[in-house]
């Protein structure tokens, strides 16, 4: 048994952003904002930066943007960089601190089509402040970003990217429009259950997965409901953080080796692919295990999955089932619905292999990517 195992500096509870401004002049007093919307300038704790460089993210980041934001960051001379948003401000921060002592554009860096450039330098330290409950993008060393001329999307990755603190208040979370929650929520639900029956899956990340798991099929239904109360908010915002530790370290699987050559080709919202492909994924990676490696532990995990999301059975149909039900209480469509064509499955499939599907129990062929593919861009949201 071999593993590493670290986290940022982690402050969780109701209010704890309040204590951000202290947190960041650990590192000093000159701050670079990274803020997920307009409206968070009326943060009280974002107001004590009143006069800080900034920079707001409307969109998941691409090279361009994270180029620019760089370049801002550099010139404002900053000692700290402070992430307030989702997993695409809370990126955009990785990316700028990184790039901003190391020079360069972040096409230079990224995974698999960069030039091969590492960091010679420590990225600036980061201070992360979601307001989603889902990327968990606060405890992992990666910053994804889109490569729109090329129809990917791929990692600026270092384990100095990790954030020095991270911030998680559920208070801010529970402002998240339902929509965006929901699309938030399932994603850290996805982070959690292929963490589980990933490959690099550990006794540290399988301690924090499967109560992650319960926690967020819990907030999910809460929300589906209407209900969004301090106690559904509080587990929902625990399961994130604790997906974006998991996913770090153990890795995930075919969601997201599928999910990123999605989302750069066809600029699908990232949860939104996870939800759709989630339930179809269990059920492909079921028969493929079954028939392939039937002693495979991950049919059984699939099982404690399956309870831990409420099924009456332990069995990957129970889990397929309570994934396909939640995606239909949280109005959820298909690939279909959110502008996928079906001429973008077969170019998805081939630009698949990257990244994450590595870590998945076992390698799926392409007629299984596709099936898969095709099943979630047709399936109904039941």
């Amino acid at each position: 048994m071999n593993f590493a195992f670290r986290t940022p500096e982690i402050h969780f509870g109701a209010g704890a952003s309040r204590r951000a401004p202290e947190i960041a002049a650990r590192w000093g007093r000159r701050v670079f904002l990274v803020l997920g919307a307009p409206a968070f300038e009326d943060l009280p704790f974002v107001r004590a930066w009143r006069g800080a460089e900034r920079v707001t993210v409307s969109a998941e980041p691409d090279a361009a943007s994270v180029d620019e934001a760089a370049r801002r960051c550099r010139a404002a001379g900053a000692d700290v960089v402070v992430a307030v948003g989702g997993g695409s401000a809370i990126d955009t921060g990785k990316a700028a601190a990184a790039l901003s002592p190391n020079g360069g554009s972040a096409r230079d860096y990224l995974e698999g089509i960069g030039t091969g450039r590492v960091l010679e330098h420590p990225p600036l330290p980061l201070v992360a402040v979601p307001t989603t409950a889902g990327s968990g993008a606060e405890a992992t060393w990666n910053a994804v970003i889109r490569v729109p001329e090329r129809g990917v999307k791929r990692s600026l990755r270092d384990p100095r990217l990790l954030a020095r603190a991270a911030i998680v208040d559920p208070e801010l979370a529970a402002a998240a429009p339902r929509a965006v929650a929901a699309a938030a929520g399932l994603d850290a639900l996805s982070h959690l259950l292929e963490a589980y029956v990933s490959t690099g899956a550990q006794p540290f990340t399988d301690a924090l997965a499967l109560p992650g798991l319960r926690r967020a099929a819990r907030g999910l239904e809460a929300l589906a409901r209407g209900v969004r109360d301090a106690e559904a908010q509080e587990g929902m915002s625990l399961a994130a953080l604790w997906g974006g530790i998991a996913l770090a370290h153990a890795g995930l699987g075919v969601v997201h080796g599928l999910v990123a050559p999605l989302g750069g080709r066809c600029a699908v919202p990232h949860g939104i692919g996870c939800a759709c492909l989630m339930p179809v994924a269990v059920a492909v990676n079921a028969e493929a295990l079954r028939s392939r490696a039937p002693g495979h532990p991950a049919l059984g995990r699939y099982g404690e999955i399956a309870l831990a999301l409420g099924a009456e059975v332990p069995t990957p149909e129970g889990a397929v089932r309570r994934l396909a039900a939640l995606r239909r209480d949280l109005g959820i469509g298909t690939l279909a619905s959110y502008g996928v064509k079906e001429e973008d499955l077969a170019p998805v499939v081939a630009a698949s292999r990257a990244g994450s599907m590595k870590y998945n129990p076992l390698e799926l062929t392409d007629a299984e990517l596709e099936r898969l593919l095709r099943a979630a861009f047709a399936r109904s949201s039941g």
